[in-house]
């Protein structure tokens, strides 16, 4: 009860926070350099260094290497059921293939950097919470920058250096150096690793910041037409994350496999993650309808401060 009502507190937290964007950029003192500033500044200086000092912190134990596999089996997973799902709902609406691919991409690519790590980090105080959430991440950016790319082009001049650039990123960097630090057990010295985690704190409230700026600017009124909107909504926020609870529940009962409840609550609650807010991006740049794909974040945006708190409290009790 008390894990529970602490999600809804940081739900509220975050969700003041998103506000204050919304507002910053309502005023115009949040425009679109100060957006891109920011998100080049998470992206690129806080989240790595939240990464890499965060996974030199952790004690090597075969608990957590049992579990962050596992992790990866079931991160996978995730997103191969919102494959299914989002190619499924989209021939049932008979979406036109500039729709289609942005709600099959949507369906499978949360906002894990920009609203689950700041959530992760408020829900749980062990460095640990991070790495499982970063073993998800790591999933989701190998699959966006291959398979969505891949989709985004319609399969058409995709070369191996675009791909091979975006899964380059200091992100990634990050992760790969502080797993060799992590096995290694080497530390940072306090007077570097002070500063860097300090850089790293900040990655939060600006990711959220920059999710309430993002939303402004959409048309309420196009929601009411959309349906395939609602389908998208359910399937991503709630449908497949308990269906992922099911078969992982399942899993760990029938075969004996050792997977810690913070790490099954990560997992999954990074699966529930409202629409990325990159695929907007990525679908403006390769000529994919762009609009809906800034109408799909704006609502499971606003859908997903009811329905994480609803996951959260599914998890504690399947």
């Amino acid at each position: 009860m008390m894990q529970s009502q602490v999600i809804v507190e940081q739900v509220i937290i975050a969700g003041i926070i998103v506000l204050t964007g919304a507002a910053g950029s309502w005023v115009k003192v949040i425009n679109e350099q100060v957006k891109s500033a920011v998100s080049r500044l998470v992206f690129n200086i806080s989240l790595p260094l939240l990464i890499l000092t965060t996974l030199t912190r952790l004690e090597l134990s075969r608990e957590l290497i049992s579990n962050g596999l596992w992790a990866v089996v079931f991160s996978v997973l995730s997103f191969v059921l919102m494959h299914l799902a989002g190619r499924a709902t989209a021939r049932v609406f008979g979406l036109p293939p500039r729709s289609a691919v942005v709600h099959e991409l949507h369906t499978m690519f949360g906002n894990v950097v920009f609203l689950g790590f700041p959530l992760i980090a408020a829900l749980y105080q062990q460095e640990e919470s991070l790495f499982y959430a970063t073993v998800y991440y790591m999933v989701s950016s190998f699959l966006q920058w291959t398979y969505a790319v891949f989709r985004l082009k319609q399969q058409k001049h995709v070369s191996f250096r675009d791909r091979f650039v975006n899964l380059l990123n200091p992100n990634t960097v990050a992760f790969v150096l502080g797993l060799f630090l992590f096995f290694m057990q080497w530390r940072f010295p306090l007077v570097i690793e002070s500063p860097l985690r300090s850089i790293g704190a900040i990655t939060s409230p600006l990711a959220l910041l920059y999710i309430g700026a993002s939303l402004t600017g959409t048309r309420l009124k196009n929601f009411l037409k959309r349906f395939d909107l609602y389908a998208l909504s359910f399937n991503k926020l709630i449908l497949i994350p308990l269906v992922l609870l099911m078969i992982i529940n399942l899993v760990v009962r029938y075969t004996g496999v050792e997977f810690g409840e913070m790490a099954k609550t990560i997992v999954v609650l990074e699966a529930s993650m409202p629409c990325m807010s990159m695929i907007v991006i990525m679908a403006r740049n390769y000529g994919a309808d762009d609009e809906s794909a800034s109408e799909n974040v704006f609502f499971t945006t606003l859908l997903s401060v009811v329905t994480l708190p609803l996951v959260y409290y599914l998890v504690t009790v399947m």
